[in-house]
């Protein structure tokens, strides 16, 4: 199937939905561009298995399906190359919960927790409700690369309050798909300054199609001090299905983890779970298709684009970084889009305070046409 083949059939109008996105789109009467969720039907198979188990009808206590975790390790082993232990996985509502619980579990107060700005904005505000102290150090961005700045990292590092760092692999906003030296670099500053590795890995299933993505377990000398988040809900756009995968390979930690849940009464969720599930046993190829769709977007956007604004490289997720500011007379450039272009985005603010005012965050998981309608009204405030 072809893209556009795939777009007739699987594209989503959602202009009159419930969807968050495309309310917010109404409401300011604006193309909607920006939360991070896709505008793309899921696979029929997995709608098909969804709506039979409504329709059968059963909706009294129950578990996770008997191989669950077989469909999961075998999706991260042919996916990512990984296997994930039955033993390290635990679940919570999402990759923010998880960090609430991984904060509150594993972490004290004050302690300090790192991010590398510009980042996705709820692990800053995470840090702070659960009273740790938030150590930033910034990416560098070379035109629009963004990279981490290992000599900052390690100098704050060294202070010795730094207690855990918050990865983004892939990044959000800023698009990168962290390669293997990049990353071995980074966890050898925190196993040598003993700093716990958070890693937001929820988008690894969005990667495009030139790049490789490389799981931070991946690096199992590292592995008994990372934690990772991973979830469909970018994979497959199912964020109404609060289900992300805490996994866990440090028995020791673990043990400290099931303590905080039992505390809480937290567990997973067996309905929520099910879409992981039918998404991993029939989503593939499915998959495989949007992030071509997604590649197309972008290079459409980026070749039309380019010569005005500066654009981060795409490697992973849908989610790119766009510098307006020669273009943006206003103190806000996504304002400045809504009411200069009707196109709705994020604030780069939002993801690196007054540094990125200038700067937006574009969501690419869409049709052609709707990427096409939002360059041709960027292409007017830029001539």
């Amino acid at each position: 199937m072809n893209n556009r083949e795939f777009e007739k059939k699987y594209y989503n109008d959602r202009k009159k939905s419930n969807s968050v996105k495309w309310q917010e789109g109404r409401k300011q009467n604006c193309l909607p561009m920006w939360i991070a969720d896709m505008d793309f039907r899921p696979d029929e198979k997995i709608v098909k298995a969804l709506n039979d188990f409504i329709s059968y009808g059963d909706y009294g206590y129950a578990t996770l399906p008997e191989d669950y975790y077989e469909v999961l390790n075998n999706w991260s082993q042919t996916r990512h190359n990984i296997s994930i232990n039955k033993e390290w996985v635990r679940f919570s509502q999402g990759a923010i919960d998880g960090l609430y619980q991984i904060l509150y579990a594993l972490t004290n107060e004050k302690d300090g927790v790192m991010i590398n700005t510009p980042v996705y904005h709820p692990f800053k505000a995470t840090i702070k409700e659960t009273k740790r102290t938030v150590i930033e150090s910034p990416l560098i961005n070379n035109n629009g690369y963004f990279t981490f700045d290992y000599k900052d990292i390690e100098k704050k590092f060294a202070k010795g309050n730094v207690k855990a760092i918050i990865l983004c692999s892939p990044h959000n906003p800023v698009g990168r798909v962290w390669k293997k030296g990049e990353l071995e670099e980074l966890l050898d500053l925190c196993h040598k300054y003993h700093v716990l590795i958070i890693s937001d890995e929820v988008h690894n299933d969005l990667i495009m199609p030139d790049q490789e993505f490389i799981p931070t377990l991946a690096f199992k000398k590292f592995q008994n001090e990372t934690i990772v988040f991973s979830a469909v809900s970018k994979t497959f756009s199912f964020p109404v299905y609060q289900n992300c995968h805490v996994i866990i390979p440090s028995k020791k930690l673990r043990t400290k983890f099931d303590t905080y849940q039992k505390h809480m009464h937290r567990k997973e969720n067996d309905f929520n779970a099910l879409p992981t599930y039918y998404g991993y046993k029939y989503g593939a190829e499915w998959l495989d298709t949007v992030n071509r769709i997604i590649f197309e977007n972008y290079n459409y956007f980026y070749d039309k684009l380019a010569k005005y604004y500066e654009i981060t490289p795409l490697e992973g997720s849908y989610l790119i970084f766009v510098n307006i500011g020669k273009h943006c007379p206003s103190k806000n450039a996504s304002d400045y889009l809504i009411k200069k272009c009707h196109i709705l985005t994020n604030s780069g603010e939002a993801f690196g305070g007054k540094k990125y005012k200038k700067w937006v965050r574009v969501n690419l998981a869409t049709s052609l046409a709707n990427v096409k309608k939002a360059v041709k009204e960027l292409e007017k405030i830029a001539k």
